[in-house]
């Protein structure tokens, strides 16, 4: 039986606990000043439409090089979102109730399949809000 050569994905890394607490700190301090503005959260879905992940770019040639792009058992094509920026446009397109200006914010991951190397990871966390 081969030994499990164990070690992360190229572009990814594990946060050990010192790291996630101050991590998770930062989020909280983030959260008080957004909610001190009068924001409320928001989270949209990491996976959406290829389609709509490329609309950005008017047909997406550039960013669908660095997309996380599958097809799921219905065949439908699927991409991770690489930024929080679309995900956002599509639930004001999806709610037109919504009241103007929408103080939102959303603290989330998003994926990016571009180039590795040092400091440029596949994962990231963003931050979208006003």
């Amino acid at each position: 039986m081969k030994k499990m050569d164990y070690q992360n994905v190229k572009g990814t890394q594990d946060y050990l606990p010192n790291a996630e607490v101050v991590r998770r700190d930062i989020r909280r301090k983030l959260e008080d000043v957004f909610i001190g503005y009068g924001c409320k959260p928001l989270e949209t879905p990491i996976l959406n439409y290829t389609e709509l992940m490329a609309s950005k770019y008017g047909g997406g040639a550039e960013i669908l090089e660095e997309m996380y792009t599958l097809s799921d058992r219905g065949e439908r094509e699927l991409a991770l979102r690489y930024d929080l920026t679309i995900p956002f446009a599509k639930v004001v397109a999806m709610n037109p109730s919504l009241k103007m200006p929408f103080k939102r914010y959303e603290i989330g991951k998003v994926f990016r399949d571009g180039p590795i190397k040092t400091g440029r990871f596949r994962k990231l966390h963003r931050v979208n809000g006003f």
